[in-house]
């Protein structure tokens, strides 16, 4: 028996359509210029850098997805409502219904999305321009840091639960072994 999906009635294939036909057509004319630049199209990539190149696209996209620094473009395509409460002052952000600007919301919160905007971006401007290299490698050494990083998190974050654990363990042991007495 087949299971069913719900979920809210968004008004967004219209949108959705026109960015998808919009990436393919970046995609094509990227191609082309690629082409046209280096005489003809992609046929390999060393190793050492595709391996830059997707550091360097995981970079860009942790920087656009989820970084602060890169929120107030984010912040672009939603309402904001600054209000006051309890002596803080707060922002209250809602996305836009409907319409290019929750598309592009969308698109700004989904990392598998930018992703792949990111990756036609390095990789075009790595086949390009002569000088992209460098900001690649630099994209992918920070890329590397941040995952070295989100890692370390990890295990802080898992060493943490493991001591808490621990620790009501131990007090629900002290306190079963204190009421036998």
């Amino acid at each position: 028996m087949q299971t069913s999906t719900i979920r809210p009635k968004e008004d967004q294939n219209l949108w959705n359509f026109v960015f998808s036909v919009f990436f393919i057509m970046v995609l094509i004319g990227a191609l082309w210029v690629m082409r046209e630049v280096r005489g003809g199209f992609l046929v390999s990539v060393e190793p050492f850098d595709a391996v830059l190149m997707a550091f360097a696209s995981f970079r860009v996209t942790r920087l656009i997805v989820y970084d602060k620094i890169s929120r107030w473009f984010r912040e672009l395509f939603v309402q904001r409502r600054v209000f006051e409460k309890d002596g803080k002052t707060w922002v209250e952000i809602t996305p836009f219904g409907r319409g290019f600007r929750h598309t592009i919301y969308n698109l700004l919160e989904c990392p598998w999305c930018i992703g792949i905007w990111s990756g036609l971006i390095v990789m075009v401007c790595y086949f390009i321009f002569p000088w992209a290299w460098s900001v690649i490698f630099f994209l992918a050494l920070a890329g590397a840091g941040s995952l070295i990083q989100i890692f370390a998190n990890f295990l802080g974050w898992r060493a943490e639960y493991y001591k808490l654990e621990a620790n009501i363990k131990e007090k629900s042991g002290a306190t079963s072994d204190r009421s036998g007495l």
